[in-house]
């Protein structure tokens, strides 16, 4: 199999796996706010905390709290996930680089920057929503190696779009001196 059709055939793939992602992430981040916690796949995600709670699941008002607040930086995986399956749909056709491309690269790079941000921000709004009818509300804010390690990711993701947008463009401009 030449590079072109395992590009092409690996890229088919990706973007039917960011596709089940995409319609699967709200139930799992719902899951973990509606079910007991022994029965959820994994910690509950974005970093939060049960540690706010006496006894789980936590009051009506709190879940739907803790499914709002996870679905804030859930909204920016979704707008990162269905670009990627758009950029990958167009490889699988053997488009490479393209105006299009290029704009869906920049599309992904800005979602994963303020999927970062967000998550950040979220943690700590998530600590006063979860503990605001308590005795002592609880205000966290941190910024973990996690943290850093997303947000440097994320930064380098952002330039190479600045450098994919500024390659296009002189592509373009050498296309019109021909």
């Amino acid at each position: 199999m030449h590079s072109y059709q395992r590009i092409t055939s690996v890229s088919r793939i990706l973007s039917i796996v960011c596709l089940v992602f995409l319609v699967s992430l709200p139930f799992y981040l719902a899951h973990h706010w509606l079910l007991p916690a022994h029965l959820w796949l994994d910690s509950m995600p974005f970093g939060s905390q049960i540690q706010y709670f006496d006894s789980w699941p936590p009051t009506i008002d709190k879940q739907i709290l803790g499914i709002l607040i996870s679905f804030i930086p859930g909204f920016f995986i979704v707008k990162g996930l269905w670009h990627l399956k758009q950029l990958f749909a167009l490889y699988s056709q053997g488009v490479f680089f393209s105006e299009t491309i290029v704009s869906l690269y920049n599309k992904c790079s800005s979602a994963a920057l303020w999927f970062v941000i967000v998550w950040i921000a979220s943690q700590s709004l998530m600590s006063v929503a979860m503990s605001y009818d308590s005795v002592t509300p609880v205000l966290t804010v941190s910024f973990t190696h996690a943290h850093a390690l997303a947000l440097f990711s994320a930064t380098l993701l952002r330039v190479i779009a600045m450098v994919m947008s500024v390659s296009h463009e002189l592509a373009q401009e050498n296309k019109s001196f021909i």
